[in-house]
């Protein structure tokens, strides 16, 4: 946390106070007033607590971190005291600037204060006419434009133990949340926090939701002078660790939110009249006659899905309303563009016209399953996929995504975990289970074929993408020239085994209806067994293995670890061994497993040929922190074993022949180096 992390629902209003000034920069606007009236001011000890974290060794430290929101009377501010350290040189850099981000759209920044303490002494560093306004976008090479516009404060003169403090408030909210928000904030960071405080202000008399996760501090509810007040207040927060990798749902820090009192239903109704019957084009009507003729209604789904992913691109224009207010399916359609929300209403509205039941479906791709236990929300949401229910039949289908091949009953959207689907009678998020029979496969088969000598290998490699591999192959070839396929692959297996020759063209072969891609490569290799002693090494790697077996960052852990969703990887090699050579090697199993895992390798001589078979099970996405040890060791062993050196005892002949070839290899040598000058 340098500007720290805080979830607030798109808040934020308050009262406008005497004395304010507005800093005009192009078409934006920024105030400079007093802290309004509903704001508590808390003083900056003037040394840090000596039995609190932080007290020493840390080299950037959080004075105060104090959230102040009013939601009475419909209106919201939100109002941010932020005081911190820097106890090193090198974070000077960040401790100078400080950015605050706000929509015009419908929320006004006015600033307080800025100010620095050196030497016990506080010192104004406010100076308006020197902060700039900017529309940044952030997100706009993920195809999003939100409207967002950042102010930047910076600082002169900033040194090591300066104490900066700057405090603001952003007024006003979004208005399509009509009030659905939930105010959050952590209470823990990378760095030690003194003193840390959410309270919420709502009208005299309102019932609300709280939660709390990881042990974050107790609320207080109370009544004060005809107001509701929810306080939440810490003192001495160490430093936490970011393990990394953790599956999307867990929350590592500790969390405190706090709500109007509301149920599912309630997020649901306020969703339902943003998703209204519409009307579509003429030219997408002829298509939807066209699909009934279809007869089977999963086969109608997955033209009409098809065409929302593949004909109407992705990007999302979330300005005001329009954050959570999706565009007519009909402006959809001819633009040829949406974002999540715009595309799913528009996939919703052709299937309802097939006599198909669909609805949105709203997800979080950052909290997934865990949405389910939190105060109901609609800011807890930021995905919208579709649910549409065919007989008996489920499918969570996403028409954001491109490339897809095979059966929409086998799209598979359970990472989400849960979704809350935007129809009458929903009372709860609902689980998305992975699809019963998907086939989810990478499977790599490189066979080499050496000469009679074995001072040249044919290569040829099938690689095999099923299910959602083939999915994400699709879309890494679409955006590459095969040219430049067979180049990277080259490369690899240059850097695997020297020189070579590309025999045969990459290939690329896509059965969209199984949803299967196959590559097809064909090498000469130049040289790639090594001389050792009387015989020949080749050595190999189960590639195919290597990312999924990847050790994390974090080894000790007390939270989760994201493994990966389920899939089987396998990797084969086959070796023709030359007439008269024998392996210096037998048949040999090795099995390795842990809850997250089932790994088998197989080196089997037979008959001329040695085959070799890798095969990895990924069985779960998450591991649970008591499993993990035994599972990193389980995983630190099948990694050894990838990689193996295949030896080979040569006839006496060819070794005698393989000699006098070397000698004569180091003569030439020894004479070109004499002839240099």
């Amino acid at each position: 946390m340098r500007i720290a992390w805080v979830v607030l629902a798109w808040l934020l209003a308050g009262s406008v106070c005497a004395g304010e000034v507005e800093y005009q920069r192009g078409e934006y606007r920024f105030k400079v007033a007093d802290a309004p009236a509903f704001v508590q001011r808390h003083d900056v000890p003037a040394r840090w607590d000596a039995a609190a974290p932080g007290a020493s060794g840390a080299p950037w430290r959080f004075w105060l971190y104090d959230v102040q929101i009013d939601h009475r009377k419909g209106h919201d501010g939100f109002y941010v005291d932020y005081v911190y350290e820097a106890k090193a040189a090198s974070l000077l850099g960040e401790a100078g600037r400080f950015q605050i981000q706000f929509n015009p759209g419908y929320q006004q920044l006015t600033i307080h204060r800025v100010e620095l303490r050196r030497g016990g002494k506080w010192q104004p560093r406010l100076a308006p006419e020197r902060i700039s306004l900017a529309r940044r976008e952030s997100e706009f090479e993920q195809d999003l434009a939100d409207g967002e516009v950042t102010a930047l404060i910076v600082l002169d003169d900033v040194r090591v133990d300066d104490v900066v403090r700057i405090n603001y408030t952003i007024t006003g909210s979004n208005p399509v949340l009509a009030g659905n928000t939930v105010d959050a904030m952590s209470f823990g960071w990378r760095s030690p926090v003194l003193d840390a405080r959410l309270r919420a202000v709502y009208d005299g008399g309102s019932a609300l939701n709280v939660h709390r996760e990881n042990n974050a501090p107790e609320g207080v509810i109370a009544q004060i002078d005809g107001r509701t007040e929810a306080l939440f207040v810490r003192h001495g927060i160490p430093a936490y660790v970011d393990e990394d990798n953790y599956p999307i749902w867990y929350q590592p820090y500790p969390v405190a939110s706090v709500a109007l009192k509301r149920n599912w239903s309630d997020v649901v109704t306020w969703a339902l009249p943003l998703y209204p019957r519409a009307v579509l084009p003429a030219d997408l009507e002829t298509k939807i006659a066209q699909w009934r003729k279809l007869g089977d209604p999963y086969a109608q789904v997955k033209a009409a899905l098809r065409t929302v992913q593949e004909q109407v691109r992705y990007f999302g224009v979330e300005m005001g309303e329009n954050s959570h207010r999706p565009s007519p399916p009909a402006d959809t359609w001819t633009r040829r563009y949406g974002d999540c929300k715009d595309k799913a209403y528009l996939l919703v509205t052709v299937l309802e016209r097939l006599g198909i039941d669909a609805s949105p479906a709203l997800v979080s791709t950052t909290r997934g399953r865990r949405i389910a236990d939190l105060t109901p929300a609609a800011s807890l949401f930021n995905h919208v996929i579709v649910r549409a229910r065919v007989g008996a039949d489920v499918l969570w289908i996403d028409p954001t995504l491109t490339a897809q091949g095979g059966d929409p009953r086998d799209s598979d959207q359970s990472q989400y975990g849960v979704a809350l689907p935007v129809a009458a009678g929903v009372t709860a998020p609902q689980p998305i289970a992975a699809p019963a029979k998907a086939d989810v496969q990478i499977v790599v088969n490189e066979h080499f074929v050496p000469s009679v000598d074995g001072r040249e290998v044919m290569l040829d490699v099938e690689t095999t993408y099923q299910g959602r591999t083939a999915n994400n192959a699709r879309r890494q070839f679409a955006g590459q020239r095969i040219e430049e396929v067979s180049r990277r692959y080259s490369d690899y297996y240059r850097q695997r085994f020297g020189e070579l020759t590309v025999t045969s063209p990459a290939v690329v072969r896509d059965d969209l209806d199984r949803n299967r891609i196959t590559l097809v490569e064909r090498y000469r290799l130049a040289n790639p067994f090594d001389n050792e002693g009387g015989g020949k090494a080749l050595n190999v790697y189960a590639e195919t293995l290597s990312a999924q077996s990847a050790l994390p960052p974090s080894m000790s852990r007390n939270g989760p670890l994201y493994f990966g969703q389920p899939v089987r990887l396998r990797h084969e090699m086959h070796v023709d061994v030359p007439k008269g050579w024998k392996p210096s090697f037998q048949n040999e199993v090795a099995s390795y497993a842990s809850p997250g895992f089932a790994y088998r390798r197989d080196i089997k001589i037979d008959d001329g040929h040695v085959n070799l078979t890798y095969d990895m099970n990924v069985l779960t996405n998450d591991i649970s922190a008591e499993q993990v040890p035994a599972h990193v060791a389980e995983l630190r062993m099948l990694r050894d074993d990838l990689s193996a050196r295949l030896r080979f005892q040569l006839p006496l002949a060819q070794q005698a022949e393989d000699r006098d070839l070397r000698l004569k290899s180091l003569l030439k040598s020894v004479i070109e180096e004499t002839q240099t000058p």
